[in-house]
């Protein structure tokens, strides 16, 4: 593999055995079973792993700045087994089916109202909680919903749609195609469908800067040009894991409540994202443990890590 591919990879954590492991727990014994399994885990990647302590540490360090190197060992420790609780419901979604969850999404009428208009809807999601599970809740828009992903080998078995029977609510859009995918896209919220797209990953499309936590870091542009070119909505999906398989989808329309037309276009692409970063800072607020971009986010030459 190429250094170049290889860098812009995502993190492979457990690997295609580990994830066949976690899934044959979750079929015979369950949700329980696998989080115990993960307990006994989690300590290889936080001792044996210092790729893996350094992948979160620019992260935590903003998010917790007064810890001493012990507390932030125990909050590694405590970050990764919330990351690995994430990735269980989020097989188990897929193994033991979305009836098994509880979804608590209070404005899931406000978005099917939005959507049911077909004027085209941009969904904004996140590395935050399972966003998964804001994906598996799409279903019953009745809207086609594009979701711009790459789909890597060594990440077969962690989306919910590898196990299941809902990969055809989604028609994947690699941002490895033709201008990231753009045109599709656009196609697509133009017909008066549903795309979504991440607002913490840039794929390697362009960036623009914003403070967030303090510091100076690149948010891609792409889901504000796409919003403003096709004169759609952006909504903002972010998921918090409350208990066992039990998520609260929260819903923020950042588009509506300003003329937008009456700004130069760089200033409406700044004033948007400056609304989804205020929405992330929020929401990690009240859910510190929950955002995972595993890389170093501030360092501009890591912006388009996928």
């Amino acid at each position: 593999m190429a250094e170049t591919d290889r860098k812009h990879r995502s993190p492979d954590y457990g690997g295609r055995l580990g994830y066949g492991i976690f899934h044959w727990c979750l079929r015979l014994l369950g949700v329980v079973p696998a989080y115990a399994l993960l307990a006994m885990v989690v300590p290889y990647y936080v001792v044996f792993r210092p790729d893996a302590r350094r992948s979160v540490a620019p992260y935590l360090k903003l998010r917790f700045p007064d810890l001493t190197r012990l507390g932030m060992l125990l909050k590694t420790v405590k970050y990764f087994y919330a990351f690995g609780q994430v990735l269980i419901d989020q097989a188990a979604m897929g193994v033991l089916g979305p009836e098994r969850f509880k979804v608590d999404f209070p404005k899931a009428k406000e978005l099917h109202a939005l959507a049911h208009k077909r004027k085209g809807l941009v969904l904004l999601t996140t590395h935050a909680g399972n966003w998964q599970t804001a994906m598996a809740n799409m279903g019953d828009l009745q809207v086609p919903v594009h979701f711009q992903l790459r789909l890597e080998a060594h990440t077969a078995g962690r989306h919910f749609f590898d196990l299941g029977s809902n990969r055809e609510m989604f028609r994947i859009v690699s941002p490895d195609g033709f201008l990231g995918g753009m045109v599709e896209l656009t196609n697509a919220v133009k017909s008066g469908e549903c795309v979504s797209v991440m607002g913490d990953r840039s794929w390697g499309g362009k960036t623009g800067p914003a403070v967030f936590l303090g510091q100076v870091a690149e948010f891609p542009i792409m889901p504000y040009h796409l919003t403003l070119h096709t004169d759609s909505e952006l909504v903002v999906l972010l998921t918090a894991r409350t208990g066992k398989c039990a998520y609260r989808i929260e819903y923020t329309r950042i588009t509506g409540d300003c003329n937008l037309d009456d700004m130069p276009r760089n200033h409406a692409i700044q004033e948007l994202m400056h609304r989804y970063v205020a929405c992330l800072e929020d929401y990690l607020a009240r859910h510190p443990l929950m955002w995972f971009n595993c890389f170093d986010f501030w360092s501009p030459d890591k912006q388009d890590t996928p």
